[in-house]
C-alpha cells in the first residue's frame, strides 16, 4: 500500500519546515559564512503570503547552503539570497 499524505505526516512536514526556518535565522551569520557571502548586507523583509498556497516556507540556496524562509513574517537574509528570489519572482 502507497503511503499517502494524513493530517498527521502533514503536521510533521510543517513542523520540520518551522524548524528549518527558524534554524535559518538562529544560524544565519555561519550560513552567511559557509555561502561565502558573509560580506554581504544583512537585510530585513517579509515574503508575501500567496493566496490559495499550502506552501508558507520559501526556500533559497547559494554555494550549497540551504536558506528556509517563512512567508508572512519578517525575516532577515542575506542581499545575495534576496536577489535570488526577486529574480525567482518569490519577493
Amino acid at each position: 500500500m502507497d503511503k499517502m499524505n494524513t493530517t498527521e505526516t502533514m503536521k510533521k512536514t510543517s513542523s520540520v519546515l518551522d524548524n528549518k526556518c527558524k534554524m535559518t535565522q538562529d544560524n544565519l551569520e555561519k550560513l552567511m559564512a559557509d555561502a561565502l557571502c558573509s560580506q554581504d548586507k544583512v537585510i530585513e523583509t517579509m515574503l508575501p503570503l500567496i493566496p490559495g498556497s499550502k506552501d508558507d516556507v520559501v526556500f533559497a540556496g547559494l554555494n550549497g547552503t540551504s536558506f528556509y524562509f517563512k512567508r508572512g513574517e519578517r525575516v532577515k537574509m542575506p542581499e545575495a539570497i534576496r536577489k535570488i528570489l526577486h529574480n525567482a519572482g518569490e519577493l
